[in-house]
């Protein structure tokens, strides 16, 4: 049975010819059958790295490199929750903690067992974090097909996620992606969807650049558009409101550069929700001139996914420590935003 997380969407050309490189977070001598299946499934799509027994001494380190430089990860949850270390979990909770700390796009299969079967207390807990905060999740079982689920999962995840242009044999030269093939892509898969997304405004596009890309250089004259929501007061009574509203990334940088040396999440959201604020009143009594009070602007939990993935892929902000959970998540501003900052400070000033 195959049950699907929800959606995030984002601008992908499928092109063919080119291979990514996928880690595979497993615990090791765990579902061999079914690794086996991912090794024929991609083979001529992707390179594949897995990760390996923390019996060796430099397991953890191998596992970090290969995330660091894998275009997507993909995680198997299986039967074993594999060998806790001397932090208390297993390679695969590591690695699966590792990328999330780097933002990179996650395709997971969890088992689903029968009721007689006996799982570890630390499999169950492990895959209830997973299932709390994942995206895209796939479910299987013995009579599952896992070549047919794959091929179902790899074509959604293509299209929720940009990556890098992947590696193209040397004799075979692509042409560049036409810009407005993928503004149209664009419009027409963001017609069809109800998730909320950043969407490139007028002069991004023209640029050939999305607030979703993660692979170019962010310029700060560029805007895109976000969702948000907000409570209204109006004659006594509160009415909940959705909208959306167009920022600059002049506009975050100069409120991220604000934030304090070291931030959570949690702040990272507070300082976009500040900022939808300053901006968004306005229009609100605009539109609704009886409302005497907003309150408890809120981005959409989408969006700011989605723009921490951007600055995290442009240098603006990285992350210091991670834990088992968002909350315990601590992000920093590079000295590279900073600098940038300084720089567009002086331009407009002169």
């Amino acid at each position: 049975m195959c049950v699907i997380a929800r959606y995030y969407l984002s601008v992908e050309v499928i092109v063919p010819n080119r291979r990514y490189h996928i880690h595979v977070v497993c615990a090791a001598n765990d579902q061999p059958l079914v690794l086996d299946r991912l090794a024929i499934f991609f083979q001529a799509r992707a390179f594949l790295t897995y990760d390996v027994s923390n019996k060796l001494p430099r397991a953890a380190l191998y596992g970090r490199q290969c995330i660091d430089a894998c275009d997507y990860a993909l995680m198997v949850v299986g039967d074993s929750y594999g060998t806790s270390q001397s932090l208390g979990v297993s390679q695969m909770h590591l690695s699966y903690l590792s990328a999330k700390a780097k933002l990179k796009p996650l395709l997971i299969l969890i088992k689903t067992h029968n009721g007689g079967t006996e799982v570890s207390q630390q499999l169950k807990d492990f895959t209830r974090i997973v299932q709390k905060h994942a995206k895209h999740i796939y479910y299987y079982d013995e009579d599952t097909n896992i070549e047919q689920l794959l091929s179902y999962a790899c074509d959604d995840i293509a299209v929720n996620y940009q990556v890098r242009d992947g590696w193209v044999r040397a004799n075979k030269k692509l042409a560049k992606p036409d810009s407005q093939a993928i503004i149209a892509q664009y419009a027409a898969a963001s017609s069809t969807s109800s998730s909320t997304t950043i969407k490139p405004d007028s002069r991004s596009a023209e640029n050939g650049v999305t607030a979703g890309s993660l692979n170019k250089p962010i310029k700060l004259i560029d805007a895109f558009t976000i969702q948000y929501s907000a409570q209204a007061y109006e004659d006594g009574n509160l009415t909940d409101i959705t909208r959306s509203l167009t920022l600059t990334w002049q506009q975050v940088l100069q409120a991220l550069v604000k934030i304090p040396a070291t931030f959570s999440s949690y702040s990272l959201q507070s300082c976009i929700n500040n900022l939808i604020a300053a901006k968004a009143e306005q229009d609100i009594k605009q539109e609704m001139p009886n409302v005497h009070a907003v309150s408890r602007y809120k981005i959409a939990q989408n969006d700011l996914n989605k723009l921490q993935r951007i600055m995290v892929a442009a240098n603006w902000i990285q992350l210091t420590t991670y834990g088992t959970r968002v909350s315990q998540e601590m992000w920093k501003t590079t000295f590279y935003a900073k600098s940038l900052f300084a720089k567009s400070q002086q331009t407009m000033s002169h």
